[in-house]
């Protein structure tokens, strides 16, 4: 079903894997693994710069990130009660740069972090470079991914990155739940 929206990614090279990453910031949920992996094999076949696909990808998931802070700023204005947001804020006050740092790292939850910095309007000096930090580390990862395990990455990948999910889930959620049963 996806194959053909994939291959006009890659069709349009890195312009596609810019725009592709940009939805993936956003609340949309498609997985970067998808132009990650293979762009990993193409890189480990000196068809594509790996600095480039992590830079441009990188910036597109900030770009959509960005976004949805945005609108989660203007929403939280006039859906949200003050009292939800002022609850928002402090854990934000008081987590909001570990949240954002780690949040793109773990599988599924990357996308979805700016929404609450929105909320709690976290300062953008932190915002961006810490979202695009941690996304360029993820992309790194699977771009590096793709490169060693070339064709048999998706298959390989499945396991490695949900080890590694499950282990960071786990341990964000046991940290989160805590500090929000002190709430």
């Amino acid at each position: 079903m996806l194959t053909p929206f994939i291959e006009i990614i890659f069709t349009m090279g890195y312009l596609g894997f810019f725009l592709y990453t940009i939805v993936v910031g956003t609340f949309i949920p498609l997985p970067t693994q998808l132009i990650l992996l293979p762009a990993g094999f193409l890189a480990s076949q000196g068809r594509l710069d790996i600095f480039t696909i992590i830079m441009v990808t990188a910036s597109g998931a900030t770009l959509g990130a960005t976004i949805n802070y945005f609108l989660a700023k203007e929403v939280s204005k006039r859906f949200i009660s003050d009292e939800k947001n002022r609850k928002i804020e402090k854990f934000f006050q008081k987590y909001g740069r570990v949240s954002v740092a780690l949040a793109p790292l773990t599988f599924g939850l990357g996308q979805y972090i700016s929404i609450p910095a929105g909320m709690a309007k976290m300062d953008l000096r932190w915002f961006l470079p810490l979202i695009f930090l941690s996304n360029a580390l993820w992309n790194f990862a699977m771009v590096m991914l793709g490169y060693m395990f070339g064709q048999d990455a998706g298959s390989k990948t499945i396991y490695l990155v949900g080890f590694g999910t499950l282990i960071m889930i786990l341990t964000i959620s046991l940290f989160v739940y805590k500090e929000f049963k002190s709430y």
